[in-house]
């Protein structure tokens, strides 16, 4: 038995299929804030974490996790 706060599909992970692939995250400063980011198909990118001391960068509706932000910005 297992007690741990992963999830069973990231300890299985390697069970699973393996032509899954794995995402790439870079970070990336947009608009004067530091974001990891991952690649979306359609050139865009998918904001997956908001790198910040500041606690209004995170009360700033345009950098939330999950928004994409289009364009070549790199």
């Amino acid at each position: 038995m297992i007690y741990s706060i992963i999830p069973d599909e990231v300890i299985f992970s390697d069970m699973e299929d393996e032509s899954k692939a794995v995402e790439e995250y870079k970070e990336i400063e947009y608009k004067g804030y530091l974001l990891q980011v991952t690649l979306e198909k359609n050139s865009g990118y998918r904001i997956q974490r908001i790198i910040s001391t500041d606690p209004y960068a995170y009360l700033n509706s345009e950098i939330q996790p999950g928004n994409i932000i289009s364009g070549n910005i790199l």
